[in-house]
């Protein structure tokens, strides 16, 4: 079952502060039915406006993946030091038993970047944080693991049964890729236009996968797209 999720259903949520999609139930947007996939509890595509950010917030039992598109973002916990997210930076935060933390646009042009947050396999563990650098323009015509907890190679470990990929695809190139039992698969198109398994995608899209041992990406242009695969951890995945 792969289901096409069009543009046009993501809830945009709009402040003085930003502008941000949200791809699945989270905050004050609740919408029944659509509240997780599998493993993956929320993906936010999110731009922050100059000198603007989010404030002081709190994460718990969650393990957050960010991905900066464009821009830089700067973090800071408590009496840590700052961290700063660059174009291609991607940061796994593992928030265990609670962190808070607040992320600020600190330069002059707006930020773009992902937050997706999956389940961990483990709770109850200490707040940890990890960055690394995968560059602003991903190879092309591969995936590349950038969060995993499936010992990837190269990827960001993470305290869950699940793998973050990035993928740029060029023209009338495809990707197969193949998902072991009682796993789902969610594909969200950054640029571009693709077609998954022969269905035609444009930027914004998603694709809900289930209950295929294997799809295949193509690009019909050049395409970025972001590449989830987690468990189904039993949830019942039907059209």
């Amino acid at each position: 079952m792969i289901r096409r999720v069009a543009s046009q259903k993501r809830h945009l949520a709009v402040s003085q502060s930003s502008e941000n999609f949200l791809l699945f139930s989270y905050g004050d947007y609740f919408e029944p039915g659509n509240v997780r996939w599998g493993g993956l509890r929320f993906f936010n595509d999110d731009l922050i406006h100059p000198a603007c950010g989010f404030p002081l917030h709190f994460h718990d039992e969650i393990e957050v993946v960010t991905i900066v598109v464009a821009g830089e973002i700067r973090q800071r916990q408590g009496v840590q030091p700052p961290v700063r997210l660059r174009p291609g930076d991607v940061q796994v935060l593992s928030s265990g038993t609670g962190v808070r933390h607040v992320e600020t646009n600190e330069c002059p042009g707006q930020v773009h970047l992902y937050q997706v947050g999956i389940f961990p396999r483990e709770s109850g563990l200490m707040p940890s944080h990890t960055e690394a650098a995968f560059g602003a323009l991903p190879p092309p015509n591969e995936l590349i693991a950038v969060a995993s907890g499936q010992n990837k190679a190269g990827a960001i470990p993470m305290n869950a049964d699940a793998t973050v990929f990035v993928g740029s695809l060029e023209p009338y190139q495809m990707i197969e890729y193949q998902m072991a039992p009682d796993r789902c698969a969610f594909v969200y198109l950054t640029r571009g236009a693709l077609t998954v398994n022969g269905v035609d995608y444009e930027s914004g899209d998603q694709a809900r996968i289930a209950n295929e041992p294997e799809f295949m990406v193509g690009a019909i242009d050049h395409s970025d797209f972001v590449l989830v695969d987690v468990p189904t951890l039993g949830q019942t995945i039907r059209e």
